[in-house]
């Protein structure tokens, strides 16, 4: 074991013997480079000052020293073991001094907060002035509520973000600090805006069709009660204003139903050739009323991992939305194909755009470097604005906003298609230009069998 290190005091003769060489040393120094005696007899003087001043004055025992030794890798040893076991929390977990500078951090906060060193103030990282105020108050030894802010860059997020009062054992007198925790709301902030404009969103689209239905009653009760000609007319209008909430309430409840099983990859095998087959014909009559030519290029089946009459709601979603955005007499084409390794470079390499093409992947596959299915449903309607393509899959967004079409539906049919691909673990890809048409991509894990 080694021994503790001393340190003592300079003695009378230690003292004579430094001066004594050093003054030797300095007249030597005179003669050589030629400089005054007078200088040289200052310098010594300075040199016997210092040596005196530290040999009777400022050296200390070990025993003097022992104790601040000892604090420092008291205070180190504290933080290594305050690290080590936040290292382990996935929370983001920082500390900061009284100066407000960050003494430590975990690796989660180094990575949310993009710390890139420690001892610099927290408002390097955060420049939110509420964060600041909090930190504050946790400094002071009050307590403080859990604050969000925004951050609008590199990517736009919000932080909720914890302050407690965190006063250290170890160290005497005592210094407070803050304790923070860190946390990315940025999920939750977004479903609760989400589900505020779908309330909103929903209550305004069967508005419009009440209000329409009321109106009409009221004419019917009124003078038009003896009118047969307006008495059909309105009826006509009711039934279909009728209707259209229907169809509204009818994907309020499907999009509610996939929603709340997304979570849950299905486990059975289902055959979207037949998907697709069920799709065309329950679409058959709309599409020969307006001489519109489906064309179905698969013949085979096409086993996926996946829920049969989810599979028939996407695929009859997609090919309503191609039939309303279409003209008449023009045609759509369904294809099924299959290749043994997904990847994102696939995605639109093989189509008939032109470069003037907008395209998106709207939901990314999630299960590259495998067997997967491709559906597309391509059309030869208007094809849509670049500005339009972003959006395409919100809710109660119009795929129809910017066409002439009269028949458009509720805004809904994306949003169900792309939870239902989600669900499923595939992808959803749109290509589109204007005077070309529409191109969606469905891409299906395939299944072993």
């Amino acid at each position: 074991m080694e021994s503790e290190p001393t340190y003592r005091r300079l003695s009378s003769q230690d003292l004579t013997v430094v001066l004594t060489v050093s003054f030797t040393s300095l007249l030597g120094l005179c003669f050589l480079f030629s400089v005054p005696l007078g200088a040289t007899l200052i310098v010594a003087a300075m040199l016997a000052t210092i040596l005196i001043t530290y040999g009777f004055s400022s050296q200390k025992t070990a025993s003097e020293i022992g104790p601040e030794v000892s604090s420092l890798e008291a205070e180190q040893h504290y933080f290594e073991a305050q690290a080590n076991l936040a290292d382990n929390i996935t929370d983001a977990v920082a500390i900061i001094d009284q100066r407000e500078r960050v003494v430590y951090a975990n690796p989660a906060a180094q990575k949310l907060l993009e710390i890139t060193s420690l001892g610099r103030p927290l408002s390097t990282y955060v420049r939110e002035h509420s964060v600041k105020a909090v930190i504050q108050d946790a400094l002071q030894g009050k307590k403080t509520d859990a604050i969000t802010y925004h951050v609008e860059t590199p990517t736009e997020s919000y932080i909720r973000v914890m302050a407690s009062p965190f006063t250290p054992a170890i160290f005497d007198p005592p210094r407070p600090m803050a304790l923070l925790f860190f946390y990315d709301v940025t999920e939750y902030n977004l479903v609760d805006s989400q589900r505020a404009d779908f309330l909103a969103n929903a209550s305004h689209e069967l508005k419009t069709p009440i209000a329409s239905l009321l109106g009409y009653i009221e004419t019917l009760q009124g003078h038009a009660k003896d009118d047969p000609e307006a008495r059909e007319k309105f009826l006509g209008i009711m039934q279909s204003q009728a209707e259209r909430m229907q169809r509204l309430i009818n994907d309020l409840l499907s999009l509610r139903q996939i929603e709340q099983v997304e979570h849950i990859a299905p486990s059975e095998i289902a055959d979207l050739h037949l998907a697709a087959k069920a799709a065309i014909e329950a679409e058959e009559i709309y599409a020969d009323k307006r001489k519109i030519n489906i064309k179905f290029e698969t013949k085979k089946k096409s086993l996926v991992i996946g829920h049969q009459d989810e599979l028939i709601q996407l695929v009859l979603n997609l090919l309503d939305n191609a039939l309303k955005i279409s003209a008449d007499e023009t045609q759509i084409t369904i294809s099924i194909e299959f290749t043994d390794r997904w990847t994102p470079g696939q995605a639109f390499t093989a189509n008939s755009f032109t470069q003037n093409a907008s395209t998106r992947r709207i939901v990314p596959v999630s299960t590259p470097d495998k067997p997967h299915y491709i559906l597309k449903i391509r059309d030869q309607g208007p094809g849509f604005s670049r500005e339009h393509i972003p959006r395409l899959g919100e809710r109660f967004y119009r795929i129809a906003g910017d066409l002439s079409s009269k028949d458009k539906g509720t805004g809904l049919g994306l949003a169900i298609v792309k939870h239902i691909i989600r669900r499923h673990r595939g992808g959803l890809l749109i290509q589109s230009a204007k005077g070309e048409g529409t191109e969606f991509t469905v891409i299906l894990p395939a299944s072993e069998s």
